[in-house]
C-alpha cells in the first residue's frame, strides 16, 4: 500500500510473475465508510491542474502505464535562480531527472547552469519509466521560462542523451486515454506517428517533435 502520508489515497500494487508479469495498480480513498475504489484514477492526480495550470508555470501532464491501466498523471518543476544549485525530487528517480536537465543544458540551450531544480510527482505516484521524461523536461522548461502551459496537453515520451525524443512501449493506449479524458493535444515522438495513424483521435491534435529543440520551438513560442 503506497501514498503520501497526508493524503486520503493509497495506491495498492499486486505483483504476480507466475506465466509472465500481471503487475496491476488499484486506487482506492480513504472515506468515512473505508476505503473506496477510485474508478478514474487520473482525475484524482489531476483534480487541481485544470484550475491552477494556466497561470501557474512548471506544470505539466504525461501518461503513465501500471500494470495493464493507463492513466495522466501530473509533474510539477520549480526552477530558482541565484539559489544553490540542488536538485531535489519526490516521485522521479534522481538519476533521470539529472540526466534530462544536463540534456536540457547540452542539447537544448538552457542555462539552468546556475539554478536549483525541484521536481514532484502530483499524489504520491512515483514515476518509474521513461515516458514521463518528456512532461518532466517540458514542466523544467515551463518553470524556467516563466511559460505557464495551457489546459490540455499531454506529453508522451523518452529523451535521449542528445536530446531526441524516443517511442515507448503501448502509445495507442496512452494515446487512447488521452483522447478519452478530453485533451486538445498531445506530444509525442516523431518515430511513433506513423504507427498511430489507425487510431480514433477525435478533436485531440497530435503534435511529433524529433528532438527537444522541435518541442520547446513549438509548445513554447509566443501567443
Amino acid at each position: 500500500m503506497e501514498g503520501e502520508k497526508c493524503s486520503s489515497h493509497r495506491l495498492l500494487r499486486s505483483v504476480k510473475n507466475r506465466f509472465g508479469s500481471t503487475d496491476e495498480l488499484g486506487v482506492f480513498e480513504m472515506s468515512q465508510s473505508g476505503l473506496q475504489a477510485v474508478s478514474n484514477p487520473s482525475e484524482m492526480f489531476l483534480s487541481e491542474q485544470q484550475s491552477d495550470s494556466e497561470f501557474l508555470a512548471g506544470l505539466a501532464v504525461t501518461v503513465i502505464m501500471d500494470g495493464s491501466r493507463a492513466f495522466l498523471i501530473e509533474i510539477q518543476a520549480l526552477c530558482v535562480a541565484g539559489s544553490s544549485v540542488s536538485r531535489q525530487v519526490n516521485g522521479v528517480q534522481a538519476g533521470r531527472a539529472e540526466m534530462i536537465i544536463s540534456v536540457l543544458i547540452k542539447q537544448a540551450g538552457l542555462k539552468l547552469q546556475e539554478n536549483g531544480v525541484f521536481l514532484n510527482v502530483v499524489s504520491g505516484v512515483s514515476l518509474s519509466e521513461t515516458a514521463g521524461d518528456l512532461a518532466v523536461a517540458a514542466a523544467i522548461c515551463s518553470s524556467f521560462l516563466e511559460f505557464p502551459l495551457p489546459v490540455g496537453i499531454a506529453f508522451i515520451g523518452e529523451i535521449g542523451l542528445g536530446g531526441e525524443i524516443r517511442t515507448v512501449p503501448r502509445m495507442d493506449k496512452r494515446i487512447n486515454t488521452v483522447v478519452k479524458l478530453g485533451y486538445k493535444k498531445c506530444i509525442i515522438p516523431k518515430s511513433a506517428e506513423t504507427s498511430l495513424s489507425a487510431l480514433d483521435l477525435g478533436d485531440t491534435e497530435i503534435v511529433a517533435c524529433r528532438n527537444l529543440k522541435e518541442m520547446i520551438n513549438i509548445v513554447f513560442r509566443k501567443r
